[in-house]
């Protein structure tokens, strides 16, 4: 089964990492994301494998590859991966300052998985699968970013660090492409961070052009997590109507630190039965960008702006499949404006256009992800959420600070959903965070 055919079933993602440690870290980043996650390691690992795999969403094979001969680093990664069989989602999780035997282990993977799916869907009639690597090496959080196909540490090319004169990796070089292609067959296209930057668009045509190419691995460019989901989005709309256009499937093998897996794992296997918690934000004070990055910093939360159409207003469509790529998160904040350079200035008839297309936004959130609760944070914007929703207004429960409102949406096609509206001047940094701790409680209570 590939990751386009998983439905309501637990996905079974199988991760091999080159150290203990980073797999753990790793590991981490699943389960903070509502997986079920387990690490192995040993001699006995590879024939635990598939029970384990039935038994949690995410195993973390601790391959210790790290400093072995390439050969050989290769080798135990092969043999993890016809030892898993069938799985939803492969990753290769990779040091993040791309030390050891990465070009060796991705190379490995991918040739496994490739003979895996081709085992598999042999004389089934199927399209045939074209098995392709992504690598989305950066780690914002750990100061690790790519940046013109180099990876930066703290803003210092890699060869620039201590890490040239490590004992047993000395990094000799930044290129990412480089650095998988050392020692294997791997051709590989690279996005660039202006390519990212340009939006969706931009990104397919930058993967469709890698494809067409006969490259084995798309590396690309990221400085934010927000970047590194516009990729993985991209890359499972394209997968998705490969899969539906039946002439060649597309699978892919996740080669990061981990961010980029997670991102990939979300954009592939949405539908968790999870619900989320909304919040809608069209308000561009100060105020309310400063709470929007309290939230931020929080690990349940992806707070994301809204995808722009070329005339600078929300894009529904765009939107909405960020939000559904992104809906293992606890909570997810859609904002118009996140600091001060998204700040413009708006005709009227955007001004009024916006808080429609949030409200429009929002409605098709509901129907397509289970949200357990909304907040909305602007007058125009809540007023425009409520009738896109054809609600007849709000019950009121509480006054959680002044001029921001607790209650459930009355009437219409979110009956009963638990609400909180905010003003965009009003509160504190912590407001927002406060106001989501009360939406949590009210859907939690709401069952």
């Amino acid at each position: 089964m590939s990751v386009t055919e998983q439905a309501e079933l637990s996905p079974r993602i199988l991760i091999i990492a080159d150290d203990l440690t980073g797999g753990n870290a790793c590991g981490a980043l699943f389960a903070e994301a509502g997986l079920r996650t387990m690490t192995v390691t040993g001699a006995d690992a590879e024939s635990s494998l598939s029970a384990a795999l039935d038994d949690c969403d995410v195993i973390v094979v601790n391959a210790n590859s790290r400093h072995l001969p390439p050969a050989e680093a290769a080798a135990i990664t092969a043999s993890i991966v016809a030892a898993a069989g069938e799985v939803d989602l492969l990753a290769c999780r990779i040091d993040t300052t791309l030390r050891g035997n990465v070009g060796a282990t991705a190379e490995a993977a991918l040739r496994a998985r490739a003979s895996l799916t081709s085992t598999a869907r042999a004389g089934v009639g199927s399209a045939p699968t074209r098995v392709l690597g992504l690598c989305v090496p950066a780690f914002p959080s750990s100061g690790r970013v790519t940046v013109g196909g180099r990876q930066l540490l703290n803003g210092h090319l890699l060869e620039d660090t201590e890490l040239a004169h490590d004992v047993r990796s000395p990094m000799t070089t930044s290129e990412v492409a480089t650095i998988l292609s050392d020692g294997t067959e791997l051709a590989c296209h690279t996005i660039d961070i202006s390519t990212v930057l340009a939006g969706p668009t931009a990104i397919r045509a930058e993967v469709l052009t890698g494809i067409a190419s006969g490259v084995d691995v798309i590396v690309a460019d990221a400085l934010t997590l927000d970047h590194i989901d516009r990729i993985t989005a991209v890359i499972a709309d394209l997968t998705r109507e490969a899969a539906e256009g039946g002439v060649e499937r597309l699978d892919w093998v996740a080669i990061d630190p981990g961010p980029g897996s997670l991102s990939l794992a979300r954009a592939f296997l949405p539908a968790r039965n999870r619900s989320i918690l909304l919040g809608v934000s069209g308000s561009a004070t100060e105020i309310t960008r400063t709470q929007l990055a309290a939230l931020a910093e929080d690990p349940d939360f992806h707070v994301m702006r809204a995808e722009l159409d070329a005339e600078g207003l929300p894009d529904v469509e765009a939107t909405v499949r960020a939000v559904c790529a992104a809906a293992s998160a606890r909570a997810i904040v859609i904002a118009t404006v996140l600091d001060a350079d998204d700040l413009r200035e708006l005709t009227a008839e955007h001004s009024e256009l916006i808080p429609r297309r949030l409200a429009m936004i929002t409605a098709e959130v509901l129907e397509t992800v289970d949200v357990a609760g909304l907040y909305t944070t602007g007058g125009d914007v809540t007023a425009a959420v409520l009738s896109g929703l054809d609600a007849l207004g709000m019950e009121i429960d509480t006054e959680i600070v002044p001029l921001a409102v607790g209650g459930r949406i009355a009437g219409g096609r979110a009956a009963g959903l638990p609400i909180v509206t905010k003003g965009g001047l009003i509160g504190e940094a912590g407001t927002a965070a406060l106001c989501f701790d009360h939406l949590d409680h009210a859907a939690r209570s709401r069952g």
